[in-house]
C-alpha cells in the first residue's frame, strides 16, 4: 500500500478532527468506532474523487502507491 505525505495544514486538520472525536466519547470502544467511521468516510471521498476524475487520481487495490498527477 502506498503512503502519501500530507501537507502540515491537512495533518493539523485531521489531527484536530481526531481529537474532537476522542473528546466526544467516554468509552474507548466508542471512540475507536467513531474514528473508524471517519476513516471510512475519508476513503469513500477518495474513491468518489477517483471515479469522477480518473485522470487526476488512480486508486489501486494492490501494492501500487496512489498516483496524483
Amino acid at each position: 500500500m502506498g503512503v502519501m505525505d500530507l501537507d502540515p495544514e491537512a495533518k493539523a486538520e485531521l489531527h484536530s478532527e481526531a481529537e474532537r472525536l476522542i473528546a466526544r466519547y467516554e468509552s474507548p470502544l466508542e471512540t475507536v468506532k467513531a474514528l473508524m467511521a471517519y476513516n471510512c468516510e475519508l476513503e469513500t471521498q477518495i474513491v468518489a474523487l477517483a471515479h469522477r476524475h480518473p485522470g487526476l487520481v488512480h486508486v489501486s487495490y494492490d501494492d501500487t502507491p496512489p498516483v496524483v498527477e
